[in-house]
């Protein structure tokens, strides 16, 4: 990841900074800005990320007469003097950039919102960075968590809405937006599902799945060698184009001590990923390192794991994800992953199951009765149920249906917009952050709006194809998959069934509990609190957050949030 930062204000005319490589200019400091000169005027520009048809886009640019590219940031100016404001449309990528020309300022993110953008402004200063500990470091800014802030932490984290983070006034670009600054800030929408007539036939949607899909990894394969391998149905398509491709092709795949001795199923995780990733190994001999993860080791790297993402997160989801991609770094650059599948294919519980797919909410949040039982009186009287009612409606206010749509058609599409803006959101923050932290760089070829647009419009019933979740996609790659692997009930993201786990993160915040002055005190029931971690988490029955973060997860990302405000010196502002 290229870290920049941009401060705007009219007054500035010198800085106490604590960042050395800040660049004065006007009335802006810059921080990671390259500078392009065109046609006798100058543009300053950052991007942040990656681009999958330069080849096409260059060659578009070169017969618009724009002057040979040689490099990222002079593809974005070209592009922009090409296409103006319509140029996310013709960029495939997952990215970012800031673009400054004739005193106006243009950021944007890509259509699905695969990288990162914060800013703040207030009065006559605007900032943008993609790193939080820059903003707070260099720009004057405080890191408060007010009321608003608690009621996403507790509504909604560790997702929090696409628009804005935790901290009082530091906001997030939203996926498929742009930003742009002159002499007032407008941010608008550019991109937005559209709901559009299917008229393929259940045949020719399962070709146009698997060419899709296909042409997406493959345009995704420059530079790559490696790909994670759980045995899943998306790692091992993914496996299996690139593994057709390249005979020297890698895998990994994560382990976790203890887990096939204390391993008991349910109907979130059914089964464990050993057979299934031992038979992708049969029909595609790749190089296949399984990497195991101690529970100490998941414990120690919740910390690394908050700095990577600057703010509480998944627990060991994220840690274990951190860990998984320095042991990888040391051979790879780039890895691919079967990410933001689910949220396109429909695989989650709540597109298909009975209990959750007709609810009025979020249905990765079903416990947000027994979450405020564990608040401090002070903040328990937050009406956090009608702000996650308020956040529900305004996330699906405009989305566009069909009147041949049927009331399953209806659900998928709503779904397919919750989980993009919502969950898929929370897991590529997580995904970029702690690949960025490990030094390495995850793509994710799921994650492509051609695939996204004709999968979004393909009826329910064909979608889920003999009632089957992800159905069509299990069938469009079924002759490339062993039989066990193509319809295996998805699994999520491995996590570890070792009590011994448990048993090291209550030790864990047992610690910080012991604390007068842990922030723990001001924001938890210390008799709930207390259950909790005497239980080792047990006396929390239903998961926190989606489908991993039950008990000791949730215990971990107690933690979390301890450690943030300690590391990142949050005032605690419960009065606002």
């Amino acid at each position: 990841m290229k870290e920049y930062l941009l401060i705007k204000n009219e007054a500035i005319t010198s800085m106490n900074t604590h960042f050395s490589s800040l660049i004065h200019k006007k009335d802006l400091w810059l921080c990671g800005f390259d500078e392009i000169s065109y046609a006798r005027k100058n543009y300053a520009i950052v991007v942040d990320g990656e681009i999958y048809n330069k080849k096409e886009l260059k060659e578009e640019l070169h017969d618009a007469q724009y002057p040979p590219i040689e490099s990222l940031e002079e593809l974005f100016v070209y592009a922009y003097l090409y296409w103006k404001e319509d140029m996310m449309q013709h960029i495939k990528g997952a990215y970012a950039f800031v673009l400054l020309y004739d005193d106006k300022i243009l950021a944007a993110k890509d259509p699905l919102g695969l990288s990162i953008l914060y800013y703040h402004h207030k009065d006559d200063t605007l900032v943008i960075s993609n790193s939080i500990q820059l903003m707070l470091n260099n720009a004057g800014i405080k890191p408060r968590l007010t009321s608003k802030g608690l009621l996403d932490l507790f509504a909604f984290g560790p997702s929090v809405p696409e628009d804005h983070t935790i901290l009082d006034g530091i906001k997030q670009l939203p996926m498929g937006s742009l930003m742009s600054y002159k002499d007032s800030l407008n941010i608008k929408t550019y991109y937005r599902l559209k709901a559009k007539k299917h008229d393929d036939s259940l045949t020719e949607s399962i070709d146009k799945v698997r060419e899709l899909v296909t042409t997406s990894i493959k345009r995704q394969m420059e530079d790559v060698h490696a790909s994670f391998l759980s045995g899943g149905l998306d790692s091992s398509i993914i496996t299996a184009i690139a593994a057709s491709l390249n005979k020297d092709w890698r895998t990994y795949s994560l382990q976790y001590e203890g887990n096939k001795e204390n391993f008991k199923g349910n109907q979130y995780q059914v089964s464990l990923d050993d057979t299934f990733i031992e038979q992708m190994k049969d029909r595609y001999p790749c190089d296949h390192t399984a990497l195991m993860m101690t529970q100490e080791t998941l414990r120690d790297k919740l910390e690394d794991a908050v700095l990577a993402r600057e703010f509480p997160g998944m627990a060991d989801v994220d840690s274990s994800l951190l860990w998984l991609c320095e042991q990888v770094s040391q051979r790879e650059h780039i890895i691919m992953s079967g990410e933001c599948s689910d949220e396109i294919f429909g695989g989650y519980p709540w597109f298909y199951r009975e209990e959750l797919k007709d609810l009025d909410t979020f249905p990765w949040l079903r416990s947000s009765e027994e979450r405020i039982k564990l608040l401090h009186q002070d903040i328990k009287g937050l009406d956090y149920q009608a702000y996650i009612q308020k956040q529900y409606e305004n996330s699906i206010k405009d989305i566009s249906y069909l009147p041949t749509d049927t009331k399953e058609d209806k659900q998928a599409r709503l779904h397919t917009v919750l989980c993009l803006h919502w969950f898929m959101q929370t897991l590529v923050v997580r995904q970029l952050t702690m690949a960025n932290y490990a030094d390495i760089t995850i793509r994710a070829p799921f994650a492509d709006v051609d695939t996204l647009e004709y999968v979004y419009n393909i009826p329910w019933d064909m979608k889920f194809y003999k009632q089957n979740e992800k159905g069509i996609l299990r069938k469009a790659f079924e002759d490339q998959l062993p039989e066990d692997v193509c319809w295996r009930k998805k699994n999520p993201f491995p996590k570890t069934h070792n009590p011994v786990y448990a048993e090291l993160v209550a030790s864990l915040l047992k610690q910080r509990y012991d604390d007068p002055e842990s922030a723990l005190h001001k924001l938890f029931d210390d008799k709930e609190l207390k259950k909790l971690i005497d239980s080792k988490g047990a006396s929390y029955t239903l998961p926190w957050y989606g489908q991993l973060m039950s008990g000791p997860q949730l215990l971990a990302y107690l933690y979390q949030i301890d450690y943030w405000i300690r590391v990142y010196h949050v005032d605690l502002d419960l009065t606002n």
